[in-house]
This record gives structure tokens, sequence and C-alpha cells, in this order.
């Protein structure tokens, strides 16, 4: 079966197959947390952005082939099928002040069970001059955030107003958590206000605050109580984009986070959750011509781990961003969250890349353009573990290349393995077994309507 679905994707990609093309690129970074300004033909998400009234639509039609080898998921040299069909809809009724808007849709990823129909967004909207209001399933972040990144349920309000967004919300969620106390974070309140410094350049701030359900035993005789844990995040992401020279840009994205706790493992001990993380994005790119445009960029993530985790109950810097594609490199998460899928994933170190806990990662990467049409890039990423002395994790190599066929319609190809240490101090538990390199190869094609 999985032979024909193989033969029928080739032919498919032979004469003009769909896919997400943005999927096959290395993860951009956001170079400004941009607000949406009113244009002619807008996307489903500008639209309710910015409330225009009347009716959009967009989406994307995925298919894709690969193969991974590594010791955790799936077989040794056996490729899986993997299509996704996504729609977005807006609709703005009367005065501009009600809205709806959904983002949807039917993945399928090898012989891992989704359900029918996955919902990324669906909520109404109701806006009276600046003030705003939204309530339902919800995207709040982006991939490339050190702090903020997750699909749930939540009711916003805001403020919004000429150069300053202020954005408050409450959501229901199930995320991570810094500590191992066997449960998540069930609910977060968040404060993100967002100041436009100009043209060129913007500020988001954070304050985070996650709660978690516990039940503490302690005393003699043991006496059990309900508690609650407290993670709490405060910091600030800076953007700039802007122009260098006659045909160049510049990009930084630079962001800061300070994490602390007010929390108990289940044996009523007092958990130390302070924290700091810093990552770092910067990009120049160039188009020289219709002929030849290049893009390189540098990237810097450290977050303070643990210094002794079998000693004490200190816990490092855990990010709450749980969307697929968030961390570095291609070997983040795997497409639409099936989960993680490097050797990294069956170690103490299972989640340190995935979701920024204890890691330092220096990547480069570069991108090339050709006539606007062929891009090909390549990227390495070093990952170190900050928990213990700091000793090195692996390292990873990406290889990508996107043709743009038309302006809906591309194909692409990918390849990264990663390349584990064999004698890291403590890490991978069992340094003599010597842990075998992880690799992905994928093709696939892509149409956006």
């Amino acid at each position: 079966m999985k032979k024909t679905l193989m033969i029928l994707t080739a032919l498919f990609f032979l004469i003009g197959g769909a896919g997400l093309a943005e999927a096959a690129k290395a993860p951009k970074k956001s170079k400004k947390p941009v607000r949406k300004t009113t244009q002619q033909d807008l996307t489903p998400i500008e639209k309710i952005d910015s409330m225009q009234p009347g009716f959009a639509f967009g989406g994307n039609i995925d298919i894709k082939m690969f193969d991974m080898v590594n010791a955790n998921f799936g077989e040794t040299s056996d490729w899986y099928f993997y299509p996704v069909y996504r729609m977005a809809v807006a609709n703005v009724f009367g005065k501009k002040n009600f809205g709806l808007f959904a983002d949807v849709e039917k993945p399928g990823y090898a012989n891992i069970t989704y359900p029918f129909i996955k919902v990324n967004e669906l909520y109404a909207k109701f806006q009276q001059d600046t003030f705003y209001v939204k309530l339902g399933r919800q995207l709040f972040g982006d991939v490339d955030d050190l702090l903020l990144g997750f699909q749930h349920d939540a009711v916003t309000l805001g403020f919004d107003l000429d150069s300053v967004d202020l954005l408050f919300f409450v959501a229901r969620t199930n995320l991570l958590t810094p500590w191992n106390t066997g449960g998540n974070i069930e609910s977060i309140i968040g404060f993100t206000p967002y100041f436009d410094l100009g043209q060129d350049m913007g500020l988001k701030g954070y304050l985070l605050i996650g709660t978690e359900p516990i039940t503490i035993t302690s005393g003699t005789p043991p006496v059990s109580k309900d508690a609650v844990n407290a993670l709490i995040l405060v910091g600030g992401k800076f953007g700039m984009d802007m122009a260098a020279g006659e045909t160049g840009n510049f990009g930084l994205d630079a962001q800061l986070g300070i994490q602390f706790g007010m929390a108990k493992t289940q044996a009523d001990e007092s958990i130390d959750a302070t924290g700091i993380g810093i990552k770092i994005d910067a990009e120049y790119g160039s188009q020289t011509s219709q002929d030849f445009g290049f893009t390189v960029a540098g990237h810097l993530v450290y977050t303070g781990g643990d210094p002794d985790p079998l000693l004490n109950t200190k816990t490092g810097f855990a990010s709450l961003n749980s969307l697929p594609g968030s961390g570095p490199g291609m070997f983040s998460k795997i497409q639409d969250g099936a989960g993680p899928y490097t050797y990294l994933d069956g170690n103490t170190a299972s989640l340190k890349v995935q979701n920024y806990i204890g890691v330092m990662a220096f990547g480069l990467s570069g991108e090339f353009s050709f006539n606007q049409t062929i891009e090909p890039g390549l990227g390495i990423w070093v990952y170190s573990n900050t928990d213990d002395g700091g000793e090195s994790l692996g390292t990873e190599f990406d290889v990508w290349l996107n043709y743009l066929a038309s302006e809906v319609v591309t194909f692409y190809a990918q390849f990264a393995t990663f390349i584990p240490n064999r004698d890291g101090i403590g890490w991978p538990p069992s340094p003599a077994a010597g842990p075998n390199s992880a690799s992905k190869f994928l093709v696939g094609s892509s149409i956006n309507f």
C-alpha cells in the first residue's frame, strides 16, 4: 500500500501537485511583530484583524512524502505519505463590529491517528471603536517566539490604539511545566502589549502566569492537600526590519525572557524555577538583480538549566511555545503536531531543543534565489546542554530546495541529519551504546489559493 501511494505521489509531483510551500524552507525568523494594515484583497486573517466588512477565504493543499531514520520513530528506510487539506475563512458583518474566523485542516500522517478535522482557530470577534473581544479557539505567538505559542480556547480583550495594541487573554491550555510534578499547565493569564516604534521597528511585552493544580502529600502520618503551582514569565521581543543600501534588507529579532515560579513538588518541597532565556535572530538579504538574490542569517538561543538536577529542586527555563515547528532547526517538531522525532526524543534531553529547556543553540543559514524561481538553501545548528556542565548534544545539518513553478504552485525537497555527541558527560544516558544519527528526507508540492 505504501509503495502504491509513493508511486501515485511521485506521478502527482510530475504533473503539478500541491502542499504548503513554507513547510519546505528552513524556519523563517520573524523580523518584527507586525500589525496588519488595510489593503485590497485581504487574506482571511487580515480581514478579521482589520475588521473590514465582507468575506474572505484562502487555503492550501499539501502533498508530501518523507522518510525518517532514527532509533525511536517508524521503520528504517520506510516512506510515509502525508497529505494536508487546509482552509481559512473570515466574514465581517454590518458596520465592522462583528466577525467570524475559522482555520481548519484535515491532516494525515503516516500511521498516526488524527481527528477527522483539526481546528487551528475558530472564534468570534466583536469590536467597538478601539476595544475588541475575541472568544473561541485562538492562536497565540508564532513558531519563532521564545516565550509564547499555542492554539487553545481563550477569551481575549484588547485595545487597538494608534501606536499601541493592549492585549489581555485567559486561555485553557495543556502545556509543559519546567518541573516534573506529573502534570501540565492547565490555564494561562497573559498581558502582551505591542508598541509600534515606527515603520521599521516594534516591541512586544510579555507577562504570562500559568497555573497547574497538584496534590501535595507530607507529614507524619502523611496528609494530602490540593494546591496550585504557578509559573510566571516576563519579557520582551524587539523586532526591526529596515533597508540596507539600495538592494539590501537587514532584519533583527531579539527576545529576552525571565522565568520564576511559586511552586512545590508533590512532597511539599519548594521549587526554584528562576531562569533566563535569550533568543537572537539576525539576517541580511539582497536582491542584486532579477536573476540573483540571497539571504544569510545567524541564530542564537540560550536558556538557563539546572546545574545538578539529581541533587536539588532547581529547574531550568522552559518555553511555553508548543506550536508545530517551534524550536531551532528542521529537527524541532514534525509537521502539524505529530511530535518531535530526533534521537534526542528517547533520552533525558528529549524536550531540550523543542521547548528550549536548558539549551544553547547556535545556527547559521543561507538561502539563494535564481531567477526568482529556484531557491536552494543550507544550514547548520550546534546544540549544547546548559544543565550540569554544558556538554555538547550534537550537530544538525540542513539542505533544502524550492522550485516556484508559479505564484501558487511550488515543488520542494529537504534533507536534514542530526549527529549526536557520543561522549557527552551524562548525556546520552548510555554513551557506550553508540547513539546513531537521525535523518529525514522529504519531497513535496504545494498549491495555495
